[in-house]
């Protein structure tokens, strides 16, 4: 005899951008990559019921990395900021483990354009370094990863949910290339300066930079799936669970 919680999780219905997957299937990894992909007209056009916003252009209020070691040791603060090209994702491979509830995905996004506001203090090499104003960036052939570790939730109706306790994310890029308006240094010597040295130097910034930046976009993730996530009941996804 199944209790009121339960049967309250019987009466859920699957929403048209879910592809339901089931933790006895063998293949799920491949349902599971058939689900992520099947979203991608969703999150273009944004989810209403689980108040998950269009993901191109995805709009960050605010992001901040911070580098304390090597030859970039600076504190970046970057807000109002707009990334395109996400909704041209691809998921290619997915390995899940529903039990404990973690998964590992990996994806591409053949190109990425960021606009916003930035904040940099700090120092370069031995020269301090204080800039603020806008930047744009443009990244072409991002190879990502993700691991996502979840948990079992429950909410007062004792539905079940996962929600995320742990994001890490690490990406490669082939290609970028920046722009900054400097706002501070008005003579301009110093923000073309800038543009040269972060153009001449990509690579290795972005080397310098990635923990930092991993981290602050791991972060921003995290809140951003669990909203989505605390929205949708372990059955609707994963009947079986």
């Amino acid at each position: 005899m199944t209790n009121a919680a339960e049967e309250k999780n019987e009466t859920f219905k699957t929403p048209e951008y879910i592809i339901p997957c089931y933790k006895a299937d063998p293949e799920i990894n491949k349902c599971l990559q058939r689900t992520f992909n099947h979203l991608r007209p969703y999150l273009l056009s944004g989810i209403q019921d689980i108040n998950v916003p269009s993901i191109d252009p995805l709009k960050i209020d605010k992001l901040v990395m911070e580098n304390g070691q090597g030859a970039l040791r600076i504190r970046a603060l970057f807000h109002n900021v707009t990334a395109s090209g996400g909704s041209n994702y691809t998921i290619t491979k997915i390995k899940a483990d529903v039990v404990n509830y973690n998964i590992e995905l990996g994806f591409k996004l053949p190109r990425v354009e960021i606009k916003g506001k930035y904040e940099v203090n700090g120092n370069v090499l031995l020269f301090p370094v204080r800039s603020k104003g806008d930047f744009w960036a443009i990244f072409l052939d991002v190879d990502a990863a993700a691991k996502i570790y979840g948990k079992e939730f429950k909410d007062k109706n004792n539905t079940r949910f996962m929600k995320i306790e742990k994001l890490l994310i690490d990406f490669r890029l082939q290609k970028s290339r920046f722009r900054v308006r400097d706002i501070i240094n008005h003579g301009n010597i110093i923000g073309e300066a800038m543009n040269q040295f972060l153009n001449s130097n990509a690579n290795e910034i972005i080397a310098e930079m990635k923990p930092a930046a991993n981290a602050a976009i791991a972060k921003h993730f995290k809140g951003f799936l669990n909203s989505a996530f605390l929205k949708l009941p372990l059955k609707v996804w994963l009947p079986d669970a």
